[in-house]
């Protein structure tokens, strides 16, 4: 029985029933872990957002039409 589907968690019951071991994993919430859910990986993709839209914000300059928050973002990745 493992605790917790954090990034450890989940890891370890992957590792553990690989070996052939029965496996229960519990977990209060969701698959993840806050790090995952809530935390860490969240405010690393508001700082990214933050960090293109002031990279953009000058685009004028160098002659690249600044659409002010309207630029489509999906075609950037």
């Amino acid at each position: 029985m493992i605790l917790g589907a954090g990034p450890g968690g989940y890891e370890a019951a992957q590792v553990a029933a690989s070996s052939g071991a029965d496996v229960t994993l519990i977990e209060r919430n969701s698959i993840g872990g806050s790090a995952v859910l809530t935390d860490v990986v969240p405010s690393k993709t508001l700082i990214a957002t933050a960090d293109m839209m002031t990279r953009f914000s000058d685009a004028g300059r160098l002659g690249i039409e600044n659409t002010k928050g309207k630029a489509p973002f999906c075609k950037w990745t």
